[in-house]
């Protein structure tokens, strides 16, 4: 069996994405547990085993944009994210392996009510080892610390088991799967060999916008989140009123660095020295609770705001108003205070919809860097 290039193609795979070779790794362990509870020969075991290294190697073939995205995927996305069954089919067919490991990468994603993919198949249509390894498979999913994701609990996860029996999985095995990971509670697996550095800030990128602000991605569920503390806030929205005239008289880089003047500007005046990439990946979570510091982001082509975790002194913002003035820019601003001024998400969402003169919106994203008018 050609092992060594299969190893060598987790090993790339992982410095793509380092959460799917833990994944591997950690399912490998659960399926190998899961099939010595149902009496499988040591033989099976291996298959079983090297059917869980196989599973993911598609995922290579996958493009960055949907299998670093940290966030539920779109019915599209979805649909290119299935490929990598077939697609991984296609990179080791013509490698010595054994079929029963191939079929487990063939049909880890079947489901036996048969609605899962890439054939439909049902029942014992699907093989044993798929089917034991589809329930090992699912609850690594489940029970995972992902860097932008909570995991379930470990009774939350066994629990989802044995409510998707006989839908998503096999009903017989699942009885077995519960007993023997009830058991396996403590054990920690994590065989990654990436810099969880370089983890951090491959993730953070995706948020952190060329202006220096975080993206608008995130600023929605962050005001949620910091209204549903049901704490005080000031949020403060700012908008370059001359940026168009800019862009014209000046040209796009012009209207770029007023852009990062202004950032650097609110940061300054408004915000204490944080590492941006933390901030990010606590927002992904929409974990707001020990953020003490303002965070600008960035929430249209000329707008950006401010959440702040308590009521600032006014002057902070007159400060960058003075700042950009130098500079002969222009910028208009709006402050809300919660709960004095505003006492509900939706108040706060029409108020900035008025200010930016229906330029902000709710379903479009800004990941532009300058903006033209």
């Amino acid at each position: 069996m050609h092992l060594q290039g299969l190893e060598l193609l987790l090993t790339i795979l992982e410095y793509r994405d380092v959460y799917t070779r833990g994944h591997t790794d950690r399912g490998i362990f659960y399926a190998t547990k899961i099939g010595e509870s149902l009496g499988l020969y040591e033989r099976e075991l291996d298959l079983l085993r090297i059917g869980g290294m196989l599973h993911d190697v598609g995922k290579i073939a996958i493009p960055d944009v949907i299998l670093l995205k940290p966030g539920k995927l779109t019915k599209e996305e979805f649909e290119v994210m299935k490929l990598h069954v077939q697609l991984g089919y296609e990179m080791v067919k013509g490698l010595d392996l054994p079929y029963e490991s191939l079929e487990v990468l063939l049909y880890h994603q079947e489901k036996y009510d048969g609605t899962g993919y890439p054939y439909g198949l049902k029942g014992q249509e699907i093989p044993l080892l798929a089917r034991i390894y589809t329930i090992a498979d699912a609850f690594e999913a489940m029970t995972a610390r992902r860097i932008y994701k909570r995991a379930k609990t470990w009774e939350q996860a066994l629990n989802e088991l044995e409510e998707l029996a006989g839908m998503q999985f096999d009903p017989d095995i699942v009885g077995y799967a519960v007993k023997t990971l009830r058991g396996l509670k403590h054990v920690e697996i994590n065989h990654s060999r990436v810099n969880q550095e370089i983890e951090k800030i491959r993730w953070s990128f995706q948020y952190l916008d060329p202006t220096g602000a975080i993206k608008g991605d995130l600023f929605l569920p962050t005001l949620k989140a910091f209204i549903d503390k049901k704490e005080s806030l000031c949020l403060t929205v700012f908008d370059i009123k001359n940026l168009t005239q800019i862009n014209l008289e000046r040209g796009w880089e012009a209207g770029n660095e007023v852009l990062k003047h202004l950032v650097r500007a609110i940061n300054i005046q408004c915000c204490a020295s944080y590492d941006i990439r933390d901030i990010i990946l606590r927002l992904m979570k929409e974990d707001v609770i020990d953020i003490t510091s303002p965070v600008v982001f960035r929430i249209g082509g000329d707008e950006f705001a401010v959440i702040a975790p308590y009521i600032p002194p006014e002057e902070k913002v007159l400060g960058v108003i003075k700042a950009m003035k130098d500079i002969n820019v222009e910028i208009d601003y709006m402050r809300l205070e919660y709960p004095s001024v505003i006492s509900t998400y939706q108040e706060a969402i029409n108020r900035i919809f008025a200010f930016t003169k229906n330029k902000f919106s709710i379903d479009k994203v800004y990941n532009v860097f300058s903006y033209a008018g």
